[in-house]
């Protein structure tokens, strides 16, 4: 779709008249999932067969958008899948009916309504999916007119603000009795001479807010110097800085309905990228920890959250002690796992969305191993500076055992022998964004050996 293509705006009587047979059938005093149901239900009668129709995902990330993607299409649901920025790959699969480019939700709302609107009409979609933390902003940021296109799978504004915002997360968990990092506010070089007496290294670096404006998902420092040169640097502005929690990351996924919990899984990662902590590039699903998914249920109704939810902690296999960390409101990296393991996620929420009672199996694959291979080059790479150094022992161990998290045994994030392009495009695009990081930064050194060389012949000849 062109950005400057001619639509509809949402509010104009055009766009009514082009979901003309939806508007027959609801009642606007009754909720969007009930409409939904009913006109879905009479569209099965009248043509007599099963008709479903489709589902937009609204972000590009293909671990996780891929996966929802292949999973409503098993059902027979049509989806598309749209981008919220040109800087983003297209998304290939054969799960995935059409793939759209969208104008900037933040520069032109009005646009970016308009364009939704032509691709919910043209496609005949009805269910709005919002699969990273900037489709969630989006979402958030037009809920209330992009309600009248779409049944949005997430909650209102008031209540996705505070997943959105760390500091708000974690207020309300504080608030709940439930165990958060300990957290520094430093504003700046002074702070940081005041507070340098009481900081407990290492520290971890967050962004407080959730969105597309993040530069990185969390940095470690060790020292007080690193610190500084942190702060001098101005990439901690605005940042949380956290203890940092030993432990290994456990993730608690939840779908509420009603305020119900109908579905839970927890995983736990093994690897991570960066290889100091941060995304899962390898997990293992596990059964569920009563008194986590007690935590992960009690802070999700805290918050109010209603659709899919990841709740992250640090868990400390020697104490036991779990502290938590975020909460994912939207799906998650690892949502391939769970619908490996036999829970099946977006399915269940479709499910609930169109007035359906979604069966839940009582169990699931404990056990099941996980790898995002994408994820895993960055690692590798990222830890190949610190094997050839004094200390880096343990990164030379785990070098040297790569090749046990690539058995056959262990599902892929993205790979299917049925549709391979998405694994193979996204395994294409981090070795070249590897190969120019790596050539740039020769380049970067040899111009500064070859001024070094010219400042050195400039000084002979003195």
């Amino acid at each position: 779709m062109r950005q400057n293509a001619q639509v509809a705006m949402v509010n104009d009587p055009n766009v009514s008249r082009a979901f003309g047979a939806l508007n027959e059938t609801v009642d606007p005093q009754r909720s969007l999932q009930h409409n939904l149901a009913e006109y879905d239900g009479k569209r099965q009668m009248a043509n007599g067969k099963p008709h479903r129709r489709g589902v937009l995902i609204l972000g590009t990330e293909p671990r996780i958008s891929v996966p929802i993607a292949r999973s409503l299409n098993r059902k027979g649901i049509p989806v598309a899948i749209a981008a919220l920025s040109r800087k983003e790959a297209p998304v290939k699969s054969r799960a995935v009916c059409e793939f759209a480019y969208l104008p900037s939700y933040q520069d032109y709302p009005t646009e970016f309504i308009q364009a939704l609107a032509s691709l919910a009409r043209a496609r005949d979609l009805d269910m709005l999916i919002p699969a990273t933390d900037a489709a969630l902003d989006a979402v958030s940021q037009n809920y209330h007119e992009l309600n009248q296109i779409l049944c949005i799978a997430s909650p209102p504004p008031h209540v996705v603000e505070h997943v959105l915002n760390k500091e708000s997360t974690l207020e309300i968990a504080r608030q709940a009795g439930i165990r958060v990092p300990r957290q520094y506010e430093i504003n700046g070089e002074h702070d940081l001479e005041s507070l340098s007496r009481i900081l407990q290294f290492p520290l971890v670096a967050k962004p407080r807010r959730k969105s597309s404006a993040e530069t990185f998902k969390a940095r470690y420092f060790h020292s007080l110097e690193q610190l500084r040169e942190g702060f001098a640097s101005g990439q901690l502005d605005g940042v949380l800085l956290q203890e940092f929690c030993p432990g290994v990351g456990v993730g608690v996924e939840i779908l509420r309905n009603a305020g119900q919990c109908v579905a839970v899984f927890q995983h736990r990662r093994i690897k991570e990228v960066p290889y100091a902590g941060g995304a899962a590039v390898v997990a293992i699903a596990e059964p569920p920890n009563p008194e986590l998914v007690a935590i992960a249920q009690n802070l999700l109704h805290a918050l109010a959250w209603e659709g899919v939810a990841m709740v992250e902690f640090r868990w400390n296999p020697t104490d036991h002690a779990a502290v938590l960390m975020e909460v994912n409101g939207r799906y998650w990296g690892t949502v391939s796992l769970p619908i490996q393991a036999g829970v099946d996620f977006p399915w269940y929420q479709w499910q609930l969305a169109h007035g359906d009672k979604p069966a839940v199996p009582a169990s699931y694959a404990a056990g099941v191993r996980w790898r995002w291979s994408a994820g895993y080059l960055r690692r590798v790479r990222g830890m190949l500076p610190t094997c050839t150094k004094t200390g880096g022992s343990m990164q030379r161990k785990d070098l040297l055992a790569s090749a046990l998290d690539f058995m056959p045994s262990i599902h892929d994030a993205l790979w299917s022998w049925s549709d391979p392009v998405p694994a193979t495009t996204e395994a294409f695009r981090a070795v070249k964004q590897l190969l120019v990081s790596d050539v740039g930064v020769i380049i970067k050194k040899l111009r500064a050996l070859t001024a070094r060389a010219a400042r050195q012949q400039a000084s002979a000849k003195a």
